[in-house]
C-alpha cells in the first residue's frame, strides 16, 4: 500500500501554463540542455516533455501548411454561393410575382 492510500491523501497534480509548455519546449528544441535536465530541473517526466514537443510540433505544421484554413474558406465560400443563387432565384420570383399582381389591375 503506498503512502498516500495509507493516509487518504490523493496526489495532486500541478497544472502548467500554455506559456509554460512553450518555454519548455522551445528550450528542449533549442538543445542547450538535454530534455533529461530539463525534466529534472522541472520536476516533470520526459514523456510529458516529449508529448509537449509532438503536440507543439504538430500544430506549427498545421498551421505552417494552412490545411485548416483553406478549409474552412472554401466550405463558406461554397455556402456564400449557394445563399447567393438562393438569394438570386427568390428575388426573381418576387419580381415575377409583382409584374403577376400589376397585371390583375
Amino acid at each position: 500500500m503506498s503512502e498516500n492510500e495509507q493516509t487518504g491523501k490523493r496526489r495532486t497534480y500541478r497544472k502548467f501554463t500554455a506559456q509554460q509548455k512553450t518555454e519548455l519546449v522551445v528550450a528542449s528544441l533549442r538543445g542547450h540542455k538535454s530534455v533529461a535536465q530539463l525534466c529534472r530541473e522541472n520536476e516533470i517526466s520526459e514523456t510529458l516533455l516529449r508529448r509537449w514537443r509532438e503536440q507543439f510540433l504538430a500544430a506549427g505544421q498545421e498551421r505552417l501548411t494552412g490545411t485548416t484554413e483553406r478549409g474552412e474558406n472554401d466550405e463558406l465560400k461554397q455556402r456564400v454561393a449557394r445563399l447567393e443563387r438562393a438569394l438570386g432565384r427568390k428575388t426573381l420570383e418576387a419580381e415575377v410575382a409583382g409584374e403577376l399582381l400589376r397585371g390583375w389591375e
